[in-house]
């Protein structure tokens, strides 16, 4: 039936807008409406509002909850939908007495409220954000540009993260920063910082044709702007109304509008892109460098390549003007050579000391106009069209007049877009968080919620849910912390056959299912088993290792492969096609496009990585030197509780003896080193359990 609906409607002439007036408002356009609680049966069950609204669900449908989880399996649970870490041995067993077998609440909010507060939230949740905000150090495409500034934006997604800043301030910031009122320059810089949410989109810098590549541009900062806030496929109005969703082109032109009054500063030099771009200077305010400042030779040496690279060029010149022969490579090559050059020194003072620059956007200075384009073709201009925003938003009165007297229109929109007035912004960022929190949405498609997405599987619980996320002032901790507070996310993940073939996929939420942990949570969690992980953020962006240019050119996939330093992985360099391994293998975006739920998959190459990678293999080192500090009586309680999060049962205590003992006997070392070995290969045996990588 979706189908036929579906063909029927990429077949007509018009959006839905235009067919009738008179038809019911789509679901997700309508504000949120407050609803009085639910009625339920089992009125002992909930412990608030939340489980309400799913009781009463699985009530009318002749379900019923699971059984809450074990302390153990909680703990862990909070630890790595929170902070993206396993739990340590003793602090496991800290939570595990004074939760109790009876789930105390106010320990439970304890954990909670700590997890929360631990900068660690920050890196594991601001992970979640940079899918939705498709961040790449690199531009991908046909001329693949490294980023060397792009981590300012990350970094800035963590802290605010960190801080609770509300989110409506956080869309704001992201759409309009250098348009908001400050106080100082170091905050103008940081909201600078984060409007590199509009820079850090995929951008095809081989584009030959100037005003295609500005149209591509705009239309990446559309898509993004109103999928990871609006949940809405706009850009699909481009060269037609939309197909399924009331949004007629002028719509889409007139968002268009606003982006194309917007410069766009992502920071490629001429010599490394046919799209250049130049970077916003902040020196002075405030911001890290991101740098080491030059000693004296370093300043020397670079200023001696400079002018050896612009001599080289005069001489090719000069070769040129003699009618010698010169191949286009020499001379593209000289050229690529001098510009870098210059570009490198441009970054330093005279002193040596690096300048401070940003990715971002500023309004142009001089304002460009706006026509439709005829199926959506440069050549065939239509009429002129205004910034303002999406009429079906406002559907029982005319959207806001934007009347832009100067600037391009990006303050409004932000405001538009962070109102509480806007009926979807709320719902999209609530439902967002569920899906981070529980697997998968109450609309299961995040960032479509448009008549071809899903409908919520619970329609009331998501606007309560919104508008709890607005009466917290846009507090997102606030919202999490609710969430996990209730019995229905502290289920048991246990499978029952009965409730299964009534709702396979656990859409009516009878229990927690189990999820495997996210690309960065697997590498995070070997590094913290192992004892090496740094929790220091690095100092600079560790792309810069591997140098600036193109990728394929100036800089190489190996060299961008072999990287790697024991951080949090939401610090490894994110380059697009050239993901590090370990996020290729468990399913980590490419950051091509907002990615709001990630693929999970299950194949044959992550086993074989993990039986034969030399980074599991020192991790698995590392941990085994940790079990070998224990006594023998206590080394595999300290092996399980480290890596599960539980002890051995009697069978795996004797399996995992029989193991060791047989693994010693078979390597003809040495006693002390064959049982050094023996632990390595015990360790990397836990590492690549299924369980490592579950979340229960």
């Amino acid at each position: 039936m979706k189908r036929l609906l579906l063909l029927t409607l990429l077949t007509a002439p018009t959006c839905l807008a235009q067919q009738s007036a008179n038809k019911e408002v789509f679901w997700s356009f309508r504000p949120p409406v407050v609803v009085s609680p639910p009625v339920v049966k089992k009125t002992e069950w909930p412990l608030g509002m939340v489980d309400r609204f799913i009781l009463a669900v699985q009530e009318q449908k002749g379900l019923s909850p699971s059984k809450a989880a074990e302390p153990r399996v909680l703990v862990r649970r909070l630890f790595f939908a929170l902070c993206g870490l396993p739990p340590a041995a003793d602090v496991m067993e800290h939570w595990n007495r004074e939760i109790g077998p009876e789930l105390n609440q106010t320990a439970i909010a304890a954990l909670v409220d700590s997890l929360l507060k631990s900068p660690r939230f920050g890196e594991h949740w601001g992970q979640h954000w940079l899918d939705v905000a498709r961040f790449a150090e690199s531009t991908g495409g046909d001329a693949n540009g490294i980023h060397l500034h792009a981590w300012r934006y990350r970094d800035y997604v963590i802290d605010s993260l960190n801080a609770d800043k509300p989110f409506d301030r956080f869309i704001r910031e992201q759409i309009a920063g250098d348009l908001l009122p400050i106080s100082s320059d170091k905050e103008w810089a940081q909201n600078l910082v984060a409007t590199g949410f509009l820079a850090v989109g995929q951008k095809l810098v081989g584009e030959v044709e100037d005003r295609k590549f500005f149209a591509d541009l705009v239309d990446e900062q559309i898509d993004a702007t109103t999928r990871a806030f609006l949940g809405l496929t706009v850009s699909c109005a481009r060269c037609h109304d939309h197909k399924t969703d009331p949004i007629p082109q002028a719509d889409y032109y007139a968002l268009a509008a606003i982006f194309r009054n917007t410069e766009t500063h992502y920071g490629l030099i001429k010599a490394q892109s046919r799209q250049y771009s130049t970077l916003l200077d902040v020196t002075g305010m405030g911001l890290p460098a991101g740098r080491d400042a030059l000693t004296a030779q370093q300043l020397a040496n670079m200023k001696a390549e400079r002018e050896a690279a612009a001599q080289k060029m005069d001489d090719i010149m000069r070769t040129i003007r003699g009618g010698d022969g010169v191949t286009r490579a020499m001379l593209r090559r000289s050229r690529t050579q001098r510009d870098e050059s210059e570009a490198l020194m441009q970054s330093y003072d005279a002193q040596g000391n690096p300048l401070t620059f940003v990715m971002g956007v500023q309004d142009r200075d001089a304002p460009l106009e706006t026509r439709i384009l005829e199926r959506g073709e440069l050549d065939k201009p239509g009429s002129l069209v205004a910034p303002g925003f999406l009429h079906a938003l406002h559907p029982q009165s005319a959207p806001p007049v934007l009347r832009v007297r100067e600037g391009s229109g990006r303050l409004q929109l932000a405001d538009w877009l962070a109102s509480p007035r806007n009926p979807l912004t709320a719902r999209v960022i609530a439902n967002r968080a569920w899906h981070w929190l529980f697997g998968q949405g109450l609309v299961r498609t995040v960032d479509d919620f448009g008549l071809t997405g899903d409908k919520s599987t619970h329609p009331e619980l998501l606007d309560f849910l919104a508008l709890r996320l607005i009466e917290h002032k846009w507090s997102l901790k606030s919202l999490i912390r609710e969430l996990v507070l209730t019995r229905t996310w502290q289920q048991a993940s246990a499978f029952d056959e009965d409730k299964f073939d009534h709702d396979p996929d656990n859409l009516l939420l009878w229990r927690m299912s189990p999820r495997r942990l996210e690309a960065e949570a697997v590498r995070d969690a070997m590094l913290a088993v192992s004892g090496k992980l740094d929790l220091a953020r690095p100092a600079k962006p560790l792309i810069a290792a591997a140098g600036e240019g193109t990728v394929g050119q100036a800089v190489f996939e190996p060299e961008i492969r072999k990287i790697e330093a024991p951080v949090r992985s939401v610090y490894l360099p994110r380059v697009r096609s050239v993901l590090p391994e370990m996020m290729e293998l468990y399913d980590a975006p490419d950051a091509s496009n907002v990615m709001g739920a990630r693929e999970t998959t299950t194949v044959p190459l992550q086993a074989l990585h993990a039986l034969n990678s030399a980074f599991v293999r020192r991790q698995a080192e590392g941990f085994a030197h940790r079990i070998a500090q224990k006594s023998l009586l206590e080394q595999l309680d300290f092996a399980w509780l480290t890596a599960f999060s539980r002890p051995p049962t009697n069978k795996e205590r004797e399996l995992a003896n029989a193991f060791l003992f047989e693994t010693e006997a078979g390597l003809k070392l040495e006693r002390d080193a064959a049982r050094r070995d023996a632990l390595v290969i015990f360790a990397q045996s836990l590492l690549c359990a299924a369980e490592f990588t579950i979340r229960d």
